[in-house]
């Protein structure tokens, strides 16, 4: 699912802002952006994070400010000169403009931090831990909101496909009927012209053989139970994502055999509007937890 989450922790002139961005993805993916100096930690924030979210791909960035702590930032020099030694040879072959210091000290490597003592290191992990969580309950609390307008949306469907059940369940019965009137019709156009004697028995047999051919009452039975399951998941606290999608590929199962099996322009009909439907649900359920 889709959200945003940002959050700010301070203690004293120390700062750290978290955000989290996440679009839709069927399995975890994440994309941190963490300053060096909290690097240590990006094990700590994957698991908090994984501890609340299942699926989607989390871009998540880290923001540090301290405004009174001495600079414990440190040029590698001897990896500065290496970048220069490669570069400017490069840039004088290829007619460019050597790098400015500025882009040098952007580079990997460049620019280290001092180790933190186990002190500071843990007062920046408190903080780090209380900002996340902060971005975590805002990134929950859009998820909800979006959420529900989904929950919304698959509810109507549901409910447009249960009316085309309806349609079918009522016309299910007139499709036997029509292929006797049918069959009698043909049969008696084919015997008014040969000497050829068709019992009632005949007939009888012959229409069972299709009336058995084109029974839809178990497909519409499991159709229902799974409208039931799907109810039941929607109404569950924790997200049901994955089970729900593996219904919906029940559901489509027991609609398209419904559609092969009754041999009728009305039930066919409602079986295309109940594609459209369902597939509608599938777009809308590969985004949810």
């Amino acid at each position: 699912m889709t959200g945003i989450g940002i959050g700010v922790a301070e203690s004293g002139q120390r700062r750290i802002t978290v955000e989290i961005r996440s679009v839709n993805n069927r399995y975890f993916k994440l994309a941190l952006r963490c300053p060096d100096r909290l690097s240590i930690f990006e094990p700590e924030i994957e698991k908090l994070l994984r501890e609340k979210i299942s699926r989607g791909t989390l871009n998540v960035s880290v923001r540090l400010e301290n405004q009174t702590a001495a600079p414990s930032t440190r040029i590698q020099q001897t990896v500065l000169k290496a970048y220069w030694e490669q570069l400017a040879p490069l840039a004088k072959e290829l007619k460019a403009k050597p790098p400015r210091l500025s882009e040098l000290l952007e580079l990997p490597g460049v620019l280290a931090d001092d180790t933190l003592d186990e002190q500071e290191a843990n007062s920046q992990l408190n903080l780090l831990k209380e900002a996340l969580s902060r971005a975590l309950a805002e990134f929950e609390a859009f998820r909800a909101r979006e959420g529900a307008a989904m929950q919304a949306d698959l509810c109507k469907n549901q409910g447009l496909i249960s009316a085309q059940v309806q349609t079918i369940s009522d016309t299910a019965p007139q499709v036997i009927t029509e292929y006797r009137d049918k069959l009698l019709e043909r049969v008696n156009q084919l015997i008014s012209s040969v000497s050829t004697n068709v019992t009632p028995a005949d007939i009888i047999r012959e229409v069972s053989l299709f009336a058995d051919k084109c029974d839809i009452n178990e497909e519409l039975a499991r159709l229902a139970s799974h409208f039931q399951q799907f109810e039941k998941y929607l109404a569950e606290s924790a997200s049901q994502g994955r089970k729900i999608e593996f219904l919906m590929q029940e559901m489509f199962r027991e609609i398209n055999t419904i559609g092969s099996k009754a041999n009728q322009t009305t039930i066919a009909h409602c079986v295309v509007e109940m594609k459209t439907s369902l597939e509608r649900m599938r777009e809308v359920i590969q985004n949810v937890e």
